[in-house]
């Protein structure tokens, strides 16, 4: 971890309506009937508005999948149109060995 102190007066825009996107990913096999560099992953993604990152967090803990993980993002609408997501939490599993 690498810590500096800041102004934070150099925020320009600050948005009090988050919205995350949690994607809860599952594997294709039980882990005991396959070696784990060839187990397949597969996810089901889901918004979340109304709420705080706490609740987000929770909520993809409560709803991950037995055996599974969940990576948690922050979205941020660009000016270009294109969707940012920042991951805050989790992240994606690495897939079936090449």
């Amino acid at each position: 971890m690498r810590i500096r102190p800041v102004d934070e007066r150099d925020v320009s825009v600050e948005d009090d309506h988050p919205v995350f996107r949690v994607h809860l990913w599952s594997p294709t096999a039980p882990a005991a009937q396959v070696p784990p560099e060839r187990i397949g992953w597969w996810n089901d993604s889901y918004e979340l508005r109304e709420c705080d990152v706490h609740d987000a967090i929770a909520w993809a803990q409560d709803n991950s999948p037995e055996d599974g993980r969940y990576v948690l993002q922050a979205c941020h609408r660009r000016e270009d149109g294109h969707l940012a997501a920042i991951v805050l939490a989790g992240r994606e599993p690495a897939g079936p060995a090449a």
